[in-house]
């Protein structure tokens, strides 16, 4: 490995560790870091032998994020455990009493032999019998308190990391780049507290797809709640440039970790579709959603994602029953998951209408757009669209009453600009002519 191949990166005495990769590389093993461990690795080697502050660390790792000091602790403890390096001997990472951490110059090992023989001292004896009775007791209260965690912590840690993974899952379908930010620390938090939970895993995969998605530019606009297309950011060549194809990569192996720790998870294999997507592997990645799918007949986002993957590659025609099945599936599920589902239930039911009015097909048309009115009354799209195709269905006084009754609860005529009622001259259920 080089820094010509991974641009982010740092030598640290034998290994190489490079943050596109996730990985850390030895003369002969090969070690894959958490995010935090690699950013806190980095982020020593960025200033060597330059002592960081805990409160610097922390607020380098976790911005905007209030974490405790056991945190930065334990994350320093899986960093030294990758390196190989003892806390009470260090070669790579020191602990600065009362100030924080530095990355040490490393040091060759001691060599031992007839010539060399190990230097003893005898001074340090007295000292550890002294306190060899204490230590005794010290272990065994450590070793009493180990035995009463052992029955209680893991699960209450457990529970405290899917109420945290379930505030990030919401966060990130808020579709915002502040909620999606929000939602990327909440999942890298409890990676670093819970190395092996494929929920967040998944979730850190999606965040990141849906950062090169969305704000590719780092820029801060919020944008709109709705149903967003991948399609327009491949037009736009969005995905192709080097820092989006480095995020997509680390977010492919936060998703493959994932369906390792969870190959019966649903959400696991829609996070490994969602990248595959956004890489272009299509075929791939409908295979992806279809084991989510099959895993979880309710899986409304993989059902959506197949549709609009059979779509980007040409199949359009496929499409349409994996968007009813979303739609149906969402259904089912609204009370449970109406968070989630309400930015999204609307503005698929209207593409429905959409793909059925493209087609001609004006009446299952009318019909979803009608369903959507009755979900949302007033719903711009929904008014739009149904007074068009009234309109085109030779029924112009039905669209006038639909479009006055929207501009009397809105003050707005904007939807049905489109409409033109007045003009139009289709025959009901007349297929347009395209």
């Amino acid at each position: 490995m080089d820094t010509a191949s991974c641009p982010d990166s740092a030598v640290i005495g034998e290994w190489h560790a490079c943050r596109a990769t996730g990985e850390l590389v030895g003369a002969s093993s090969r070690v894959r870091l958490e995010p935090k461990v690699m950013d806190l690795l980095l982020l020593l080697a960025s200033r060597p032998d330059g002592v960081f502050s805990k409160d610097e660390i922390m607020l380098q790792l976790w911005p905007r994020v209030i974490v405790g000091e056991d945190t930065l602790a334990r994350t320093v403890s899986k960093l030294r455990k990758a390196l190989g390096d003892d806390p009470k001997e260090p070669r790579f990472v020191e602990t600065i009493p009362k100030r924080g951490y530095r990355l040490m110059a490393p040091k060759p090992p001691a060599r031992h032999g007839a010539d060399n023989p190990p230097v003893r001292t005898p001074a340090r004896t007295p000292l550890i019998r002294a306190h060899a009775g204490a230590v005794v007791v010290a272990i065994g209260v450590v070793l009493s308190l180990a035995v009463w965690l052992g029955f209680s912590t893991p699960r209450t840690a457990l529970a405290e990391a899917r109420v945290v993974v379930e505030r990030a899952n919401d966060f990130y379908f808020q579709y915002s780049r502040p909620e999606n930010e929000a939602a990327i620390e909440l999942y890298e938090r409890i990676l670093v507290s819970h190395p092996d939970y494929a929920p967040a895993y998944a979730g850190l995969a999606n965040a990141l797809v849906q950062k090169v998605i969305r704000w590719p530019d780092g820029s801060s606009e919020s944008g709109t709640i709705g149903y967003s297309r991948l399609g327009d950011a491949l037009q736009h060549g969005n995905m192709r440039s080097p820092p989006a194809l480095r995020l997509l990569q680390r977010a492919e192996q936060l998703a493959q970790q994932a369906v390792q720790l969870a190959p019966n998870d649903a959400a696991s294999h829609k996070a490994l579709g969602l990248v595959l997507s956004a890489r272009m592997e299509f075929d791939r990645a409908i295979e992806s959603y279809r084991r989510a799918v099959a895993l979880d007949a309710d899986a409304w986002g993989p059902l959506i994602n197949i549709g609009d993957v059979l779509e980007l590659s040409g199949r359009a025609d496929e499409a349409l029953p994996y968007f009813e099945a979303a739609y149906a599936a969402m259904t089912r599920v609204y009370d449970s998951q109406t968070t989630r589902i309400q930015p999204w239930y609307a503005e698929l039911g209207v593409l429905i209408g959409d793909r059925y009015r493209a087609s001609g097909r004006l009446r299952e048309a009318q019909g979803w757009y009608q369903r959507v009115l009755d979900y949302a009354p007033l719903h711009p799209k929904a008014t739009g669209r149904l007074a068009t195709v009234l309109s085109e269905s030779g029924h112009q006084d039905a669209a006038r009453l639909l479009c006055e009754n929207f501009r009397q609860h809105i003050d707005s005529v904007e939807p049905c600009a489109m409409a033109s009622i007045a003009s139009a001259k289709v025959q009901p259920d007349t297929p347009q002519k395209r």
